[in-house]
């Protein structure tokens, strides 16, 4: 490993795996549970035990994580929100799903709600963490930004150029 807190393509590999296995079956269980998608094949039983376990897997990537990648993220003060935001996310789902499957009936619904919700904002984050180079991200916006102010500069240049040839007094009277 060359770089400050850079996980082996293994581990890298399994984190990812872990966490995108969790969240999709989580998001493919919601829209068959709660938004009623598909529900015979999405909202079954099969999906939330898929999701259990793909749970357990991306808690033991985190786990595999915690060591090194967070203590060098830490050194290295980048990706600070995306990271701490995710691991804040993390913790708060594992509780909830705890809850889900030791707590009270009483208080299931809205711990549901907010098991679903923190799910969602995690795999949002994540993704922008781990697939996308947030520290690139400033730099992508700086360009856009310029290309797009370049682009209209131009349109404007040829825009003033049509109209300055559509004037009958800045024609070339040997073209006649």
């Amino acid at each position: 490993m060359s770089r400050l807190g850079k996980m082996p393509s293994w581990q890298r590999s399994f984190v990812i795996g872990g966490m995108l296995a969790c969240s999709i079956s989580g998001t493919l269980y919601l829209l068959g549970h709660e938004f009623q998608i598909q529900r015979a094949a999405l909202g079954n039983h099969n999906i939330l035990a898929l999701h259990g376990v793909f749970a357990m897997i991306a808690t033991l990537a985190l786990g595999s994580v915690l060591p090194f990648h967070l203590k060098a993220g830490l050194k290295s003060k980048q990706k600070w929100l995306s990271g701490l935001s995710q691991l804040g996310f993390l913790v708060a789902l594992l509780l909830t799903g705890a809850l889900l499957y030791y707590g009270p009936a009483e208080m299931r619904d809205e711990v549901i709600s907010t098991h679903w919700i923190l799910g969602l904002l995690f795999f949002a984050i994540f993704l922008l963490h781990s697939l996308m180079r947030i520290s690139l991200l400033p730099t992508f916006i700086a360009k856009l930004l310029r290309s797009t102010s370049v682009r209209e500069q131009q349109a404007l240049h040829h825009q003033r150029r049509a109209q300055y040839l559509d004037s009958p007094a800045n024609q070339d009277p040997t073209y006649r």
